[in-house]
C-alpha cells in the first residue's frame, strides 16, 4: 500500500500516510474493501513489532487511529457498486455446449472462441495470456499480464506450464494450431491483446444471449473453473499459486473457483506441471503469515486435528 500511494503522490510515504489516507477514503470504501485494507496495514504493524521496531506505545496509538465509528465507513460509497458479476464455475457440460454452440457460427471468431473456452480451462491462463503463447512440446510459454516488480506483483514476466493428463497428442495438435490462429489475430491488430479480448469478451456476449444459464459466464471464468478443478485435486495453494502466476498463496482461495466446486478427476491425475522455480518465488498471504506468527492451524484440516483430536481412520486426511 505504501508504494501504491508512493507512486501516486510521486513521493515517499510512511505508514501514517498510509493511515490518514486509508481514513479519509473510508467513508467512499465498501465496509469489505475498508476491512482488508485495514487488515493489511495492521499486519505490517504487527510485524514491525515482533521486530522490534515499533514501540507498544506508538502500535497501541496507530491501531486506535484506524478504528473508526462503523457509520463513517461506506456512508458515500456508490449504491449498486459491485464486481463484475461473472460466475466463477462452470460445469463441463456448459463448457462443452458453447464451444459447440460457437463453431456452429462457422465464423473465424467464434471458431477461436471455441478454443479459448475448451483450452482455456485446460491451462487456467487469463484470456490475453494464450494470445501470442507458443506451444513447444508440452511446454506452453507465455506472456504473464499481471507483473509489478514494485509491487511484487505476480511471479514472473514470462512463464512455462507443463501440460500433461490433461492432453492428448490430439489435444495438443488442435491446441497448436489454435495458438498460431490467435498469434496470426495479434499480429494484425500491431500486438494489441487487449483488443483482441474485446472482440472475443463480444463474441461470448452474443453467443450467449438469450441463454440463461450462461448469462453470467465469461472468459475468464475458465481461469477460475481451472482453479477450483486443481483445488480439488489436492494441490496445494501455493502450487496453484505458481501455476496460475501468483505470487501470494491466498490470491487463489480468495478470489478464484472452491474446491468442492471443482471438477471430478482420476485419481492419480495430473493435469499440469508444477515448476519447482515458480514454487519456490510463491509467497505466504498476510492471514497465513499471522497464523504462523501465532503458531495456530493455517488449513481447515489442521485445525480439526488441533481440537477434535485424530481423525478416525476412514476419514484421516490424504
Amino acid at each position: 500500500m505504501e508504494k501504491t500511494l508512493s507512486r501516486k503522490r510521486g513521493e515517499p510515504v510512511s505508514v501514517i500516510d498510509v493511515i490518514d489516507d486509508l481514513r479519509r477514503r473510508a467513508p467512499s470504501l465498501k465496509a469489505n474493501s475498508y476491512y482488508l485494507l485495514r487488515a493489511t496495514v495492521l499486519q505490517q504493524l504487527r510485524d514491525w513489532f515482533s521486530e522490534g521496531t515499533l514501540t507498544v506505545e506508538k502500535a497501541e496509538k496507530l491501531v486506535e487511529s484506524l478504528t473508526l465509528p462503523h457509520a463513517k465507513i461506506g456512508g458515500a460509497a456508490p449504491k449498486g457498486r459491485t464486481s463484475s458479476g461473472r460466475r466463477h464455475h462452470i460445469k463441463p457440460e456448459g463448457i462443452s455446449a458453447l464451444a459447440t454452440m460457437a463453431r456452429s457460427r462457422k465464423h473465424p471468431t467464434f471458431d477461436n472462441l471455441a478454443g479459448l473456452l475448451e483450452y482455456g480451462i485446460k491451462v487456467g491462463t487469463r484470456p490475453c495470456e494464450l494470445i501470442g503463447a507458443r506451444l513447444i512440446g508440452r511446454k506452453l510459454y507465455i506472456v504473464s499480464a499481471k507483473v509489478s516488480v514494485a509491487n511484487q506483483r505476480g511471479l514472473a514476466a514470462s512463464r512455462v506450464i507443463g501440460l500433461l493428463s490433461d492432453f492428448d497428442d490430439f489435444d495438443l495438435a488442435e491446441f497448436s494450431q489454435l495458438l498460431t490462429r490467435l498469434s496470426a489475430e495479434l499480429a494484425s491488430v500491431n500486438g494489441d491483446r487487449a483488443r483482441l479480448v474485446r472482440r472475443y469478451g463480444g463474441a461470448l456476449r452474443r453467443l450467449r444471449h438469450g441463454e440463461a444459464w450462461a448469462s453470467r459466464v465469461t472468459l475468464r471464468t475458465t481461469r477460475s473453473q481451472c482453479r477450483a478443478t486443481l483445488a480439488r485435486a489436492r494441490f496445494t495453494a501455493p502450487e496453484i499459486a505458481s501455476i496460475l502466476g501468483h505470487a501470494s498463496a491466498e490470491t487463489g482461495p480468495s478470489n478464484y473457483g472452491r474446491a468442492n466446486k471443482g471438477w471430478r478427476l482420476p485419481p492419480n491425475y495430473a493435469p499440469l506441471a508444477v515448476s519447482t522455480e515458480m514454487l519456490a518465488k510463491v509467497r505466504v498471504g498476510a492471514r497465513t503469515k499471522a497464523k504462523l506468527a501465532r503458531n495456530q492451524p493455517v488449513t481447515l484440516t489442521e485445525s480439526r486435528a488441533a481440537f477434535a483430536g485424530e481423525y478416525p481412520h476412514e476419514f484421516k486426511p490424504m
